[in-house]
């Protein structure tokens, strides 16, 4: 009987174990997913990183400051984020999103106010141009545009 009671025992650890491993990987990929769900640019959510990517590449840093439950956020995705050009302008850049939920810390250091809040980041952390609101097809791409012109002078 105690044998078959350690046994029940091992098992349900296990299964536990399972379980929890399972809910974690999950959250993983639920965390891995929001750079995904921004569309085909290839986002990144680590600012620190980029910056080292940008100053090894020579680019700027082109930071989306968002959360879930963004409105204009959520249309910027949809439309801007998937345009053909835009998509293919941002490999010019190394694109960070910022989720301000998860990231106070970076959205105070910026005073980000409000979102979406889009910023070009020199390799220093130097804003070069800032953007506030929902922003379309033309008027990110000439933001993306003037960015560029800044880096160089």
């Amino acid at each position: 009987m105690h044998r078959s009671l350690f046994r029940f025992g091992m098992i349900g650890a296990a299964a536990l174990t399972l379980a929890v491993g399972g809910l974690q990987a999950v959250r993983a990929g639920a965390e891995e997913s929001a750079a995904k769900k921004h569309g085909p640019i290839p986002w990144t959510e680590s600012l620190d990183g980029a910056r080292k990517v940008a100053a090894k590449e020579k680019k700027v840093v082109m930071v989306d400051f968002w959360a879930e439950w963004c409105g204009p956020c959520k249309q910027m995705l949809a439309t801007t984020y998937k345009d053909k050009t835009v998509v293919e302008r941002a490999k010019k850049f190394v694109p960070v999103l910022v989720n301000v939920d998860k990231q106070q810390n970076l959205a105070n250091k910026y005073s980000v106010e409000s979102i979406p809040t889009v910023l070009f980041l020199d390799v220093k952390g130097k804003v070069l141009v800032r953007s506030v609101g929902y922003l379309g097809r033309e008027d990110f791409l000439k933001l993306m545009d003037e960015a560029a012109k800044k880096a160089k002078s």
